[in-house]
């Protein structure tokens, strides 16, 4: 962290540019003066001077006022003068102020400057497309952000109705069971809005909002359906998309309870490394139309895995026989040291 912010204060890099062009200035002028003569280093302090200033309003100003609206022909006139002028200054110092011994100095200043030039000309045109880069990947990344919030709040209003419509339902078949299953209803919620506001929770805490759910479920169904929940694999250190898997259990709740036939709901997690692999199957009603459904919880999820597990997930979802098949492969995070920033 340091040694970036070193290198963040544009003192440091322009006294680096200066020692690194004095340096080249004087090897290449060794042919002319001994390398012994202070009168060298004089000349060639000069130059560098005249050279770093002429770089640094080049790229500061005559880039972005000329080149940066298209007027070419006056960018080409104002460089070359900007040439001249810079060559024959150092030229006239060194040449009247330092006595140079050679009149053929001014070549090499010249095309010194010219190449000092185009290097700085070329190190602009990569910062721009540098900074340019930078500036697309953090509007993009915000933009991702924004949108995975915007999704997780229509998942809170569609998880609460449908967890509502839940409770309507044990509470006509099963009143005395009505404050309990209220009491649960409340620590599902309360994970929820706690989970929402974080990129990332721990893969623990959101497998046990998914038990308490598929709890809360069987109260509900009872011996219409039989559910089963089988987890393989420790759950430690990863971390994953709050209710990411949640609307996936939700749906085969919602399809898979049926009082004329026999129908069961089957959740499988295994976890091997760092992939997480969801596979649920479930009994679907002959007449599925009887079913009301928004279609909003699928369709949000699955944008959320494109933003958020863009290439570390698969979902394959299918019918057969009257059974539904959903398979989600997911290739999770390591906790990291710190803490989890909310998103707010």
């Amino acid at each position: 962290m340091a040694q970036k912010n070193l290198l963040n204060n544009s003192w440091v890099v322009n006294t680096l540019f200066l020692i690194v062009l004095l340096t080249v200035m004087v090897l290449v002028n060794m042919q002319y003066e001994p390398i012994n003569n202070v009168r060298l280093y004089l000349n060639n302090g000069v130059s560098v001077i005249f050279i770093y200033v002429m770089c640094a309003v080049h790229n500061k100003y005559m880039l972005k006022m000329l080149i940066m609206k298209r007027q070419y022909w006056q960018y080409l006139g104002l460089l070359v003068c900007w040439l001249a002028v810079t060559a024959y200054g150092s030229y006239f110092l060194r040449m009247n102020v330092f006595k140079t011994d050679t009149d053929m100095i001014w070549v090499s200043d010249l095309v010194f400057s010219l190449a000092c030039l185009l290097i700085g000309i070329g190190l602009w045109f990569l910062y721009r497309q540098a900074t340019w880069h930078t500036l697309e990947l953090r509007n993009s990344l915000l933009m991702r952000d924004k949108e995975i919030q915007y999704l997780q709040s229509q998942l809170n209003p569609h998880f609460f109705f449908n967890t509502l419509n839940n409770l309507y339902g044990v509470s006509l078949r099963y009143p005395n069971k009505t404050p309990e299953l209220i009491l649960s209803i409340s620590e599902l919620l309360r994970y929820q809005l706690q989970s929402s506001r974080k990129q990332l929770v721990p893969l623990e805490d959101e497998l046990q909002f998914v038990r308490n759910y598929v709890h809360l479920e069987r109260a509900r169904v009872r011996q219409r359906c039989q559910v089963s929940f089988k987890k393989k694999g420790s759950e430690k250190d990863l971390l994953i998309t709050p209710l990411i898997l949640i609307t996936f259990v939700e749906n085969a709740f919602k399809y898979a309870p049926s009082s004329i036939q026999a129908s069961y709901i089957k959740v499988e997690l295994e976890i091997k490394g760092e992939t997480l692999l969801l596979k649920i199957r479930n009994t679907v009603p002959e007449n599925k139309q009887s079913v009301s459904s928004t279609g909003v919880g699928l369709n949000n999820v699955k944008q959320r895995l494109a933003l958020a597990y863009a290439k570390r997930h698969t979902l394959v979802t299918h019918e057969e026989n009257n059974i539904y098949y959903t398979e989600l492969l997911l290739t999770l995070e390591r906790h990291a040291s710190t803490p989890l920033p909310d998103r707010r």
